[in-house]
Parts: C-alpha cells; structure tokens; sequence
C-alpha cells in the first residue's frame, strides 16, 4: 500500500493572526495554507480582484501581510484614514490640463 503525505490545512482553533503573521510578503502557497484553501484558490482570488497582491514577474506575486490580514481576519484590519484639509491651497498652475478643442497640430 501507497503511503500518502497528509497536507497541511488552516490551524484548527482561535488563531492571533495578527502576531502569526510576523513577514512584510507571502507567497500564494503559504496563504492558502494559512486559509485551509487550494493554491490556485488563491490565484484565482488574485486574478478576480479579491486580493491584492504584488506581481513580481509573469507567475510569482506576493502578496502583502496587510492583504492576508484582511482575507483571513477582516476585523483586525482598520479601515483607510481620509485626512480632509479644507483650508488648503491647491496649486493648479502646473496641472497637465487637456488643450483646448481644436486640437494643436490640426
């Protein structure tokens, strides 16, 4: 009889995943280890927008320890902070405005 190696699935039990995660990146692999789930799982989320990740070249990403946070323990994350400064002067003389119609060159 074939012996069969046993994958690794998600911790069982309350996990802090907030001191777990200790690295800046991690690859694809090691997410869906964390999160119980099949690698190209993963893949697929990164493809569909789910979640975010760097890509490093045509197959490697890596994917951030604040993306994993999020997948894993949404409620452990904050949300963006929006700094609104009302009184501020913007300068716009240097903006790269669209020329006017017609069109220079025309």
């Amino acid at each position: 009889m074939i012996e069969r190696e046993v994958a690794q699935t998600a911790p069982t039990g309350p996990v802090d995943w907030a001191s777990t995660l200790d690295r800046s990146f991690y690859s694809p692999a090691e997410v869906a280890r964390f999160a119980g789930l099949h690698p190209s799982t993963i893949l697929h989320y990164i493809h569909s927008g789910r979640l975010y990740a760097v890509k490093l070249s045509e197959r490697t990403y890596r994917i951030p320890n604040r993306a994993v946070l999020k997948l894993l323990a949404p409620e452990l994350v904050r949300p963006p902070t929006f700094v609104e400064r009302p009184d501020e002067i913007v300068d716009i003389t240097e903006a790269d405005f669209e020329p006017e119609w017609p069109w220079p060159g025309e």
